[in-house]
């Protein structure tokens, strides 16, 4: 957790920088005036999801005032566990998004806060996490269309399961790690991903110290089915899980969810420069010849 609190504390110190990376053509008053006129209220409850006799999963529900009406609950799986990811990282769009209409749902993974089980390396075990979640919407809210959202290692994690439930209409990934080295360890989910007929947002940063950007649009033109991705420039890939970028966040998953037109957005400054493109460019051919071997596989 400290790894996490010290990640987030650099990037308190550029709030100037991010602030100039609002959406095209809206002020921040406007974003401000738009999000208070969204905004509804919702109370939240917790409770806990069982995945097995051993495992237990903390779980916060965000209910709108009318949360058999909406029927669309989002479902937000949180970072890395090993790296101190938890729940505590998501609450933050959980509630924005609630406010604006949505059902959210929160929880811990496995070995994490008060979730029983043990956390494992390649989020292998987690996946049972993420799709118990997922069933437990299905079975007490009949008819609700779930939209995954993830964000760094959790991304590959719930990818897996979006082949699994025919309830989850979509899925959006925050800082998918598609790099060569994260392949090794995560290589294993990308296919729940790479070969599916779900709607599918990415978003990225352009210095994403995990997948540079050639990485990132060698895997993203293996996929097949309908897909869209937003870069954000100049932002690395821990600067996108903090708190100052969820609005940023939820305004991309409003619009995918509404199914609105997205920017792709702009590369800016990425590890890909003059002096170094080969290099990267060779990753990127690497990575996908692992992907394809391990879609293959599975």
């Amino acid at each position: 957790k400290s790894f996490s609190l010290r990640k987030m504390e650099e990037i308190s110190s550029s709030s100037k920088q991010r602030e100039s990376q609002l959406e095209e053509g809206e002020s921040k008053n406007e974003r401000q005036l738009r999000s208070t006129v969204a905004s509804i209220s919702y109370s939240r409850k917790a409770t806990a999801v069982k995945v097995s006799d051993s495992v237990s999963l903390e779980t916060r529900v965000f209910r709108t005032d009318d949360f058999e009406g909406s029927n669309i609950t989002i479902v937000l799986v949180h970072q890395w566990s090993i790296l101190g990811g938890s729940m505590m990282m998501m609450t933050g769009m959980a509630g924005e998004l609630a406010q604006r209409g949505y059902n959210t749902v929160v929880f811990n993974m496995r070995g994490v806060g008060g979730s029983s089980g043990t956390p494992t390396i390649c989020g292998c075990d987690e996946t049972a996490d993420v799709e118990a979640v997922v069933r437990y919407i299905v079975e007490k809210h009949k008819g609700h269309k779930i939209y995954l959202v993830a964000s760094s290692a959790g991304a590959p994690i719930a990818g897996t399961v979006l082949n699994r439930v025919d309830e989850i209409e979509g899925y959006i990934g925050i800082g998918y790690i598609f790099g060569f080295a994260a392949a090794f360890l995560f290589g294993g989910h990308y296919p729940g991903v790479l070969c599916s007929n779900k709607r599918r947002l990415f978003i990225n940063g352009s210095c994403d110290m995990f997948t540079s950007v050639c990485e990132y649009l060698c895997c993203w033109c293996m996929m097949c089915g309908p897909r869209k991705t937003h870069t954000i420039p100049g932002v690395g890939h821990f600067e996108m899980e903090g708190p100052s970028y969820d609005s940023y966040m939820v305004d991309l998953i409003d619009k995918f969810v509404s199914d609105e037109d997205i920017p792709t957005g702009a590369y800016g400054c990425m590890w890909c420069l003059p002096t170094s493109c080969c290099s990267t460019c060779l990753l990127g051919v690497f990575t996908a010849i692992i992907i394809g071997i391990l879609a293959s596989l599975n």
